[in-house]
């Protein structure tokens, strides 16, 4: 797992999963996670599916580079994707981002639209007014870089309680687990609160993503308490094309049990055509979607918005996606 001069400077640690000739997808984590928190076996799951995989520690965590003293911004944070997909020379990608590596996945597409072929967000949001009470606390991002090891781990675990699902049950050996590997990888952290400060100092995003023509997946579940669901609907609404998937009972959190149909939504937007540049001037995405094309799976969960359970599989579109031909599981 080697380490990387991204194209802006910044020196990124990363690895690669699948074989170098295949489809780039890009992962980009959240706010303090390290890129160990994109699980392996889910990487795997994502090569079987035709891409080759790329995840990385942003700036400030892990073992990329720190930034002592400094502060810098979600835009920052894109410069530092995009310099990692030029550094590497993986040309136009598949990028996923998920809480603030989704923001920062905005960023990205907006700012750098020939480096992303396709775009997936997980649970987050264009604007600070989706944020939740518990999602960004200061105090206790700033104690998280006194702790002892043991101390660490334990406060790791309870602050993963906040992004359960209710319909799931969390992987506690796992998380465990990758409390530790993260300490030991990073553990001083001071980096978490500059991250903080990135994300709490951006601006509303919300009229720049109506120019993002990448085909966009959104993925989100109505049990998230950190970020309020219907950012993602917001999200779906102002992204020309974009299509939602709300799955009910989901939290801040990719439950094992969700990976392959999250797999596969994946890799059916990566084959979709971009947006015509034609579609962005009518305004259309400004307009509200009605939800359709339920999968079969979802129709029993689907009710109103009203305080009921979200059925999962809702496609938020003006008009049925087209999609690239596949051969041989290889998108073309």
């Amino acid at each position: 797992m080697p380490y990387i001069n991204a194209a802006n400077g910044t020196t990124l640690f990363y690895d690669s999963f699948g074989p170098e000739n295949a489809k780039p997808l890009v992962l980009i984590e959240g706010l303090t996670a390290q890129m160990i928190k994109w699980r392996e076996e889910f990487c795997e799951l994502l090569v079987d599916a035709g891409f080759r995989v790329i995840r990385f520690d942003n700036r400030d965590v892990g073992l990329s580079q720190k930034f002592d003293g400094h502060s810098y911004t979600l835009a920052d944070m894109a410069e530092d994707t995009a310099g990692l997909i030029q550094a590497l020379g993986l040309g136009p990608s598949t990028v996923v981002g998920q809480s603030m590596g989704g923001m920062i996945a905005q960023e990205l597409a907006v700012r750098n639209p020939d480096l992303v072929s396709s775009l997936t967000l997980i649970y987050t949001a264009a604007s600070q007014k989706w944020f939740l009470p518990q999602a960004l606390n200061r105090e206790i991002l700033q104690h998280h870089a006194t702790q002892s090891r043991d101390e660490a781990i334990r406060e790791f675990v309870a602050g993963e309680y906040l992004c359960r699902s209710e319909r799931y049950p969390q992987d506690l050996p796992w998380l465990t687990e990758l409390a530790a590997r993260s300490y030991d990888r990073d553990p001083v952290r001071e980096g978490n609160a500059r991250q903080a400060e990135a994300v709490l100092s951006a601006p509303d995003r919300s009229e720049d993503i109506t120019a993002i023509r990448s085909p966009t997946l959104i993925l989100t579940g109505n049990a998230d308490k950190l970020i309020d669901y219907k950012a993602s609907i917001e999200l779906a609404k102002l992204i020309p094309g974009a299509r939602l998937e709300l799955f009910s009972g989901m939290g801040h959190e990719v439950p094992q049990a969700l990976w392959p149909e999250f797999v596969r939504e994946i890799s059916l937007n990566a084959r979709r055509f971009p947006t015509p540049v034609a579609n962005l001037a009518t305004g259309n995405a400004r307009r509200p979607r009605e939800a359709t094309a339920l999968s079969p799976a979802s129709r029993k969960d689907r009710a109103a918005d009203q305080g009921k359970p979200v059925g999962k599989g809702i496609a938020l579109h003006t008009s049925p996606p087209q999609y690239h031909p596949v051969t041989n599981n290889t998108m073309e």
